[in-house]
């Protein structure tokens, strides 16, 4: 389940090593959704496997399993292999491994490497890594956007990045089964003390004909209710595994719970994918939740 930042620092990253005439295959392992489609690059981001590049990139997840297929040992083979990420649940996981948990986003470290490796911008390469910038911080609203994040916003709106754009395709354009689905998972919305949950069973996704990422934006909206301090959606997958989505306020850390699942993020917006049935994995992570509340670190 890609998301904005994930998108936008693949792309970014490779139409700047494009331009300092490297040649680069970009892939993706999972359904890349439509939102995304004003981007440059996007109808290159198919499932591919490494083959004989000479160097192997990983850029916005915090652990091996995140990439699917395209992340195996036997494919470094002694060539080098990178991952880029800004997850605060990063494993270290790859043989190089260049982490940033204070970037607000992934992309606003690819950015950085542009400048180190004196990449002149243009407005394709802007436009992707401001959707990485734009996307991770829900507009800069979250607290880990940062003066170095404004920063990057305005040097790659200078160099012909659009904020209205990004915003028009990803914030305000979704499919009418998306929009149908999540009207319903709201309404059937459970406060639970302080934390909001929803759940989206497969048998709704297959009746309205949502595909790939069509639940995305839902668990912010969650939060958005006055009382809620943690939101969590639960998402029945094909197999049978559930994604768990959790978002949480300022002062309350939903990483460790994340992290206590086998998954990771960020402490305000962190998931895991986790056994089902939908019924036993919502109880075993509302569980875990209550279990962390009485003494959630503070979020910095």
């Amino acid at each position: 389940m890609p998301d904005g930042d994930a998108i936008g620092s693949a792309l970014g990253l490779t139409w700047a090593l494009r331009k300092m005439g490297k040649t680069v295959n970009v892939t993706c392992n999972d359904h890349v959704s439509n939102t995304f489609d004003f981007l440059p690059g996007f109808a290159e981001l198919t499932s591919k496997l490494p083959t004989d590049e000479e160097f192997l990139v990983y850029v916005d997840g915090s652990s091996n399993d995140r990439f699917g297929a395209a992340f195996d040992a036997k494919f470094f083979d002694g060539r080098p292999a990178l991952e880029i990420d800004h997850h605060v649940t990063n494993d270290n996981f790859a043989p190089l491994n260049y982490v940033d948990p204070r970037a607000a986003s992934t992309a606003e470290i690819i950015y950085r490497f542009t400048r180190a490796l004196e990449i002149p911008l243009d407005p394709t390469i802007a436009q992707c890594l401001l959707t990485g910038v734009v996307t991770d911080t829900l507009g800069f609203r979250t607290s880990n956007t940062t003066v170095e994040t404004l920063q990057t916003a305005t040097a790659l709106i200078q160099a012909g990045g659009s904020i209205p754009e990004i915003i028009e395709n990803v914030f305000n354009r979704v499919p009418l089964s998306s929009l149908r689905l999540r009207g319903k998972v709201l309404c059937d919305a459970q406060l639970d003390g302080m934390v909001l949950w929803a759940q989206v069973p497969q048998s709704l996704i297959r009746e309205l004909g949502v595909n790939g990422n069509g639940t995305g934006g839902i668990v912010n909206q969650l939060l958005s209710v006055q009382a809620a301090k943690i939101a969590v959606l639960f998402t029945e997958k094909e197999n049978g595994k559930i994604d768990v989505g959790m978002r949480s306020r300022v002062g309350y850390d939903v990483a460790t719970v994340a992290r206590n699942l086998g998954g990771g993020g960020h402490k305000q917006a962190s998931g895991a994918l986790i056994d089902g049935p939908l019924a036993a994995a919502r109880e075993r992570v509302l569980a875990e939740i209550r279990k962390q509340l009485s003494n959630m670190p503070m979020s910095q």
